[in-house]
């Protein structure tokens, strides 16, 4: 606590009452609000979507929480609090001309005196706007209040309501970076640097701390409140609250959030996005078949000379009270019953994707469209439930040029080639897809990701009857395409070797698939008796 900036207190016990208070609003967004990063990046998210720049959604967010866990805490500190506020407040006002105090400082006070129903500054003809706008903001948060559910949508309007004061109240400092940085605390938030471009008002620091500091970074880049260094691609917080998220947030907003919290590197950024929206799309279930139990038919006679454990006590009791072999004695005529599926290891995975230009990969302001989208989506999915089945990959991303990732078991470098979005003609590249395949270590999926509108498809058909003779296995995704080429002479020799391809037109046929086809030719492969 920053003792430099105590008011003029003499006496010891409001000394100590001064800090309680301060101490307790501090803790308090532990307990209440945002008090984890999955409720914090929600809330930033929101605030984003209300209008506000990325960098003033901590603003924002802070501002809402600072409401809510006062409003809590009021209710059984009521007395320490009115008391602090007014300490506070009246000795800047001591200090400084009402013209000389921010908009937001002025709109913060008075959303206290509706909060707490106290009066420090009087309602003069100046602040009817403000007075009007920090009622309905204190409308806002205290309906419901403790309805966590109602939060974003709470912040996302109040976010519209102070966009502009916001930017009229502070400055911006283009020599500023965006990671978080250790401070001193002061006033009733922290004074440190918290390297966001976006400056608060001295009257608001004073007042309320640093609005601009984002709460529980529990991951911190680089070295930040946390002190922790950032784990790279494994990292927890790419691989929790972030991926949990992504189907929830477009990706422009959800990147806007990653920035807020260290993140820079939009390759870093969008793997983490595509990981979260294809956890759990496409599942591979590869089984083998396992001879069924003998199941009871009916009974017979048992007599001497079968096994003995065939005897059945009951069923010959039933017969008869006294026991006569070869007569009373019972046992029962079976049959074997039909096998059941055992899950087995995935096989080892190569996924070719086209990037060409007609596979169109489009950052709208709200949404993610086209071709290479969907196609991610499936390759991600593929990609992480066959690493999670112990399985080694390799990739090639392909248009007029080609990107490739030997076989590996670390899924970064796969999702570092898939993302590369190249844009120009397609040609497959034979040549590539054949010398990776030759290093496999077994017999692999091989699966091709295109629209199919291929320049060299005579070369691409010798090709993947060369793989089919090498003991791959091809599957074939066709992004819109036409399931009536599948009938074609060259695809129909293909099916006979046992290649599989499929047409999907939107992103529900894809989810719903069952891969029926590998799951039998993989037995086949592994029991090549049957």
């Amino acid at each position: 606590m920053n003792l430099a900036n105590t008011p003029n207190i003499n006496l010891e016990r409001e000394i100590f009452d001064y800090f309680f208070s301060l101490s307790l609003h501090e803790i308090s967004h532990y307990v209440y609000c945002p008090y984890d990063n999955n409720t914090n990046f929600r809330l930033l998210a929101a605030a984003i979507k209300g209008g506000v720049n990325k960098f003033y959604a901590p603003m924002v967010v802070n501002l809402f929480s600072d409401l809510v866990i006062d409003s809590k805490n009021h209710e059984d500190f009521e007395k320490i609090m009115n008391w602090e506020f007014e300490k506070t407040t009246t000795n800047l006002l001591s200090e400084k001309e009402p013209h000389e105090l921010s908009s937001l400082w002025k709109l913060l006070v008075l959303s206290y005196q509706h909060l707490w129903n106290i009066q420090v500054i009087k309602i003069d003809e100046n602040l009817n706007v403000l007075n009007k706008m920090a009622k309905k903001i204190c409308s806002i948060v205290l309906k419901n209040v403790d309805d966590e559910s109602k939060w974003e949508n709470k912040v996302r309007r109040i976010s519209k309501m102070i966009k502009k004061i916001l930017k009229e109240s502070c400055s911006y400092d283009d020599n500023v970076d965006l990671l978080p940085k250790k401070g001193k605390k002061g006033g009733r938030g922290q004074y440190g640097e918290q390297m966001n471009p976006i400056q608060t008002p001295e009257d608001v620091k004073e007042t309320f701390g640093d609005l601009s500091e984002i709460k529980n970074p529990n991951l911190v880049k680089s070295g930040g409140t946390g002190g922790q260094e950032s784990q790279g691609p494994e990292d927890s917080f790419m691989q929790g609250t972030a991926e949990e998220l992504a189907d929830e947030i477009n990706y422009n907003t959800f990147s806007d959030v990653m920035s807020l919290y260290g993140y820079n590197d939009s390759m870093e950024i969008l793997s983490s996005w595509y990981r979260g929206l294809a956890k759990g799309i496409l599942k591979f279930h590869i089984f083998e078949k396992k001879p069924g139990n003998a199941l009871p038919i009916y009974p017979t006679t048992w007599r001497i000379g079968d096994p003995i454990e065939d005897l059945d006590i009951l069923q010959t009791i039933l017969a008869s009270p006294v026991v006569i072999p070869n007569i009373t004695t019972r046992k029962w005529v079976k049959r074997k019953g039909p096998g059941h599926n055992v899950s087995k290891a995935l096989p080892d995975m190569m996924i070719v994707i086209d990037s060409s230009g007609s596979m169109d990969w489009n950052f709208l302001k709200t949404k993610v469209t086209g071709r290479y989208h969907v196609s991610l989506l499936a390759a991600f999915a593929a990609m992480h439930y066959a690493i999670e089945h112990g399985s080694y990959l390799s990739a090639i991303n392909f248009s007029s040029t080609v990107s490739r990732q030997n076989w590996t078991n670390k899924y970064h470098l796969i999702e570092k080639c898939l993302l590369r979005y190249k844009g120009n003609s397609t040609v497959l590249p034979n040549k590539t897809i054949i010398s990776l395949a030759k290093k496999a270590d077994r017999p692999s999926i091989i699966l091709i990701i295109s629209d199919l509108e291929l320049s060299n498809w005579k070369q691409t058909k010798k090709t993947f009857l060369k793989l089919q003779g090498m003991g791959h296995k091809i599957i074939g995704f066709f992004i819109d395409g036409n399931p009536k080429i599948l009938d074609h002479d060259d695809f129909q020799e293909l099916f006979e070797k046992g290649a599989r391809f499929f047409c999907i037109n939107k992103l529900s046929d894809l989810i719903g698939l069952v891969i029926s086809e590998v799951q039998n030719e993989f037995e086949k492969r592994e029991n090549p008796s049957k």
